[in-house]
């Protein structure tokens, strides 16, 4: 399994970069699949890790407007944790850094309602390779192992659905090498058109959970869905 290497790319439907401006071009016909790669503040890191060493579960799911959501989100986060050392973080970078994703993600789309999870999570979800049924979704892990994903040119999309879909160099595999299975690094910002874009049914970008590890067991990802546009 391998990471793409933090530099401008883009080949028949991915693209990636340290520039946040990497994710309009999500509108492209050929890309299924834009990253912007980045590496989250120590602030943000320092919470979610006193965060999830206090809190078993979290299983947020809400929908409203980017504003409507930070509100929300403002309530349900604590907004201090008292770490380990006995020293206070806070949580105002981490509320800072959703409501800028949140922000871009409604800027780009023009989104009036947006559909927001957040989840702990400690096994696959989605273990097999699958493509969403919605036409775009935004992906972030704050926590964990983050989303693998295949390009298109290395898939044999007729494995989805079937026992073959996550198998590697099998017949009728999903894909003929382990190599070619890509993963998202933590903090990285992902938008993922699926199978609902104009235009896009039978391309959305074939995507799965990483299956949790004794030294990773516990996930917290963030997802998006543009649910109503203004």
């Amino acid at each position: 399994m391998t990471a793409l290497v933090n530099t401008t790319m883009s080949t028949t439907d991915w693209a990636m970069d340290q520039d946040p401006a990497v994710l309009a071009r999500i509108y492209e016909d050929a890309i299924s699949i834009a990253i912007w790669q980045r590496q989250l503040s120590q602030e943000v890191e320092c919470y979610v890790d006193e965060l999830l060493c206090k809190s078993k579960t979290i299983a947020l799911k809400l929908s409203g407007s980017s504003e409507q959501l930070m509100e929300e989100i403002q309530r349900v986060f604590p907004p201090a944790l008292i770490s380990m050392q006995d020293s206070c973080v806070s949580a105002a970078a981490f509320y800072a850094d959703i409501h800028q994703v949140l922000d871009m993600f409604a800027c780009l789309f023009d989104a009036k309602i947006l559909g927001l999870r957040i989840n702990t999570l400690e096994h696959a979800m989605c273990p097999r390779f699958h493509t969403d049924n919605v036409a775009i979704r935004l992906i972030s892990t704050y926590y964990g192992l983050a989303t693998e994903w295949l390009p298109d040119q290395l898939s044999n999309r007729a494995a989805l659905g079937t026992a073959f879909a996550s198998q590697i160099n099998t017949p009728g595999a999903i894909t003929a090498n382990e190599n070619h299975v890509q993963r998202m690094a933590a903090g990285d910002v992902a938008l993922f058109k699926g199978e609902l874009w104009e235009g896009n049914e039978g391309r959305g970008i074939i995507h799965r959970s990483p299956a949790p590890t004794i030294q990773q067991p516990k996930r917290l990802v963030m997802t998006c869905d543009l649910i109503e546009r203004r």
